[in-house]
């Protein structure tokens, strides 16, 4: 029974441990348009823009300002699954639109799909966009490869697949 707790704690530690650094600021492509992560139930940015910047973990998908971007793995459709205490630790990229001048990215993955809160989130190959909300800053990956909220969480790659290194 204590080593299934000890393992509990691990498990629950995982996203809010310190990870190995990354660049303050790495290097990406694409134009910066300022994005942030909200609340679920925040209005929208008119305009998102996506790009890829290098990670310990190869070339990932960002926001126009740098911010690590995630998937879902339960959400094999551009419908949303992540709502309630789920949308406050993995806030959804909102945007009624987006674009990117990323040559690595393709403009016809990018699109948005309905919450049922009236907003929209954006997709990217079909796969709802998230932030995590322990990354504070540009180049924070905090969060890589964890089971939360019954499904794992994992960062981008440029084609739109999950990346399962830990």
């Amino acid at each position: 029974m204590r080593m299934a707790l000890a393992m509990v704690g691990v498990f629950l530690t995982s996203c809010g441990s310190p990870a190995p650094s990354s660049p303050a600021t790495p290097p990406q492509t694409g134009t910066a348009i300022a994005t942030r992560p909200t609340a679920a139930s925040s209005a929208p940015s008119a305009m998102a823009q996506l790009a890829t910047a290098e990670s310990r973990y190869g070339r990932i998908l960002v926001d126009g300002s740098g911010r690590t971007l995630y998937l879902f793995d339960i959400e094999r459709d551009p419908t949303p699954r992540c709502y309630d205490a789920c949308a406050v630790s993995w806030p959804p990229l909102l945007a009624t639109t987006a674009s990117t001048t990323d040559p690595l990215l393709n403009q016809t993955s990018i699109a948005v799909s309905p919450r049922n809160n009236d907003s929209q989130q954006l997709t990217y190959n079909g796969h709802p966009l998230y932030y995590y909300v322990g990354d504070r800053n540009v180049g924070d990956i905090k969060c890589q490869a964890v089971i939360e909220f019954g499904g794992g969480w994992y960062v981008v790659d440029s084609r739109g697949n999950k990346i399962t290194t830990r």
